[in-house]
């Protein structure tokens, strides 16, 4: 099929591109809430925990092919677009197509011949091994799509990236939850009418669910799978079709390319530390995965009374406490990886930017770059971190009503997560922009030492009875931190500036003080005359409401940010003339 190609290359501003992906991210992350939520009800604590298991195994190897490899891709691309050098654009990409195969077929067979290992020998619930294989595929297919996404994000076009990841939701979230729950009905029908499941026979219900559940799961996985093939294809037919818009005259224009050995080696270069430096945003998961079951069952080994004490009923609703317990707090993390996806789309449209500013040595445009990421970024994760610590219980209450225990174990992990959050948020972006401006090895550097601090913290804390499975999520604040006040230092120190802290941070952080008081004062007088549901609902959007007052009453929104938006000139003059912006 021969590739049309426009007239004129088009791009987008960092904010504008940004605005792409976010919007793209809510539809995604609301298709998710409507996937994982009925999915939690329908696997419970148990089934909803070894779907966790499986996909925090994918997380780090997903996060290489969605997260790290575009990033590489996008940095090559930019760097030679700003370059004119524009036919070494178009061969980065045949090449990183074809290493980024390898590597997707090198991650799926990872996890297909690991998938024993990781579920019997690292986080001893064999359960899961049915859907670790499910989703093992999808390494393979995310690879296929990184190459393209990074290509059109270097080129400052995010509307690829956003149309195929929401592709994705809709897939996973038909598929996924349809086949759950087809495998659901078909084995409580069988046990009903037959007293067996899948050929097994079962004494009672709690016997029969305990086989349906891992089948349940990898089914649910299957979707995920599935939804990887349907995105990588939109990938490839977009490409065939439209192009990317790098015209015949700019071709012509361009000096001749470099070596594709020379171009792989330029990558690799590059990928190999934006790669396992991207690892720290998913680091946590990864070791929770790996260390929170283990050490829930020690505490249960060694004191089970003060666990029952403080989870009054969980003997009779579950089938396997530390299983159960570990499900609930996945519940917490659901919410808790809300906000960094969120901003990761930030860091994604920021690379190009600042790439771009630093390849021509124009400090002034890297340092207002750098400056505006940290802004928007810090509007967006400030108050949704507060919010999330001040309404914890209310949030999953309103999510998962019916998982009465769930939500009890999961409330007081969520309420230390929202403080996490906010530095989790961030270090997304910094990172990006270090790889921007050349330091890719400070991100990977930094995860060691930062992966330590959470190992060591899991290790000791959840072991702790009166703590279990609270030990985790104060890892993770411990671990992120460290990585954001550290990553920040030589960030600064690499540009030769210090942020205006007052705008970037203190104006953002007095308006998410007010936010998270209105939510939860407003819940509490609400709470007393309305349902629980109702009354989250109505103090979020209040929250919401007072957030953006403060933020106009504090000035917290600067000129050039509101340049960057479409129309933006518009609203600075509206905002001018209220005086209203800084």
């Amino acid at each position: 099929m021969k590739q049309r190609v426009k007239k004129e290359r088009t791009s987008q501003s960092f904010l504008e591109g940004a605005l792409i992906l976010v919007v793209a991210t809510v539809i995604v992350k609301v298709i998710g809430a409507i996937f994982k939520i009925p999915l939690g009800n329908l696997l419970k604590e148990e089934g909803f925990g070894y779907f966790s298991v499986a996909y925090n195994m994918f997380t780090p190897l997903y996060s290489l092919a969605m997260a790290g490899l575009p990033v590489a891709v996008a940095r090559m691309v930019s760097e030679n677009a700003t370059k004119g050098n524009y036919r070494d654009v178009k061969k980065i990409l045949r090449i990183s197509t074809a290493a980024f195969t390898v590597t997707g077929a090198v991650g799926t067979l990872i996890m297909l011949f690991g998938a024993g290992v990781y579920s019997e020998k690292i986080v001893e619930t064999p359960a899961a091994f049915l859907s670790i294989i499910s989703l093992a595929p999808a390494v393979f297919f995310c690879c296929m799509m990184s190459s393209r996404r990074g290509y059109y994000e270097g080129l400052k076009n995010m509307y690829p990236t956003a149309i195929s990841q929401v592709i994705e939701a809709v897939v996973k979230l038909v598929l996924g939850l349809l086949l759950s729950w087809l495998v659901i009905y078909i084995g409580t029908s069988q046990f009903e009418s037959t007293g067996t499941v899948f050929g097994t026979a079962c004494s009672d219900a709690k016997e029969a669910k305990a086989i349906i559940y891992p089948f349940a799961s990898a089914a649910a996985i299957l979707g995920i799978t599935l939804s990887t093939v349907f995105g990588a294809i939109y990938l490839h037919i977009r490409y065939l079709r439209k192009g990317d818009s790098i015209t015949a005259e700019q071709l012509s224009k361009a000096p001749p390319a470099k070596s594709g050995k020379e171009i792989l080696r330029a990558l690799i270069a590059i990928a190999l530390p934006v790669s396992l430096g991207t690892l720290a945003t998913t680091l946590t998961s990864f070791i929770d995965s790996s260390t929170v079951l283990n050490r829930l069952k020690y505490v249960m080994e060694i004191d089970p009374q003060t666990i029952a004490q403080m989870y009054k009923g969980i003997g009779e609703a579950a089938t396997d406490i530390p299983d159960f317990i570990y499900g609930a707090y996945c519940y917490a993390i659901s919410i808790f990886n809300l906000v960094p996806t969120i901003t990761t789309t930030f860091a994604i449209s920021a690379l190009p930017a600042v790439t771009a500013a630093w390849t021509l040595k124009d400090r002034e445009q890297t340092k207002k770059s750098v400056e505006s990421v940290l802004r928007i970024t810090g509007l967006v994760a400030l108050p949704a971190g507060i919010g999330i610590a001040v309404m914890a219980k209310p949030i999953l209450s309103l999510l998962y009503p019916d998982r009465v225990l769930g939500v009890e174990i999961a409330a007081p992990a969520l309420s230390l997560l929202g403080i996490a959050v906010i530095f989790v948020a961030l270090i997304g972006p910094i990172n990006s922009m270090l790889q921007a401006v050349g330091r890719a090895d400070v991100p990977v550097k930094l995860m060691l030492i930062g992966g330590a601090i959470k190992i060591a913290t899991n290790f000791f804390l959840v072991a702790v009875p009166s703590i279990n499975v609270k030990g985790a999520p104060i890892g993770t604040i411990l671990c992120y931190v460290f990585l954001f006040f550290v990553s920040m230092y030589i960030l600064c120190k690499q540009i030769e500036m210090v942020p205006d802290i007052k705008t970037t941070f203190l104006k953002p952080f007095a308006a998410a003080v007010f936010c998270g008081a209105a939510a939860i004062i407003s819940y509490t007088l609400l709470d007393m005359a309305l349902s629980s549901r109702l009354s989250t609902v109505i103090s979020i959007i209040f929250a919401v409401i007072i957030y953006a007052i403060c933020l106009l009453f504090f000035k917290a929104l600067t000129k050039d940010d509101i340049n960057m938006l479409p129309k933006g000139k518009i609203f600075v003059k509206i905002l001018e003339k209220k005086g209203w912006i800084g």
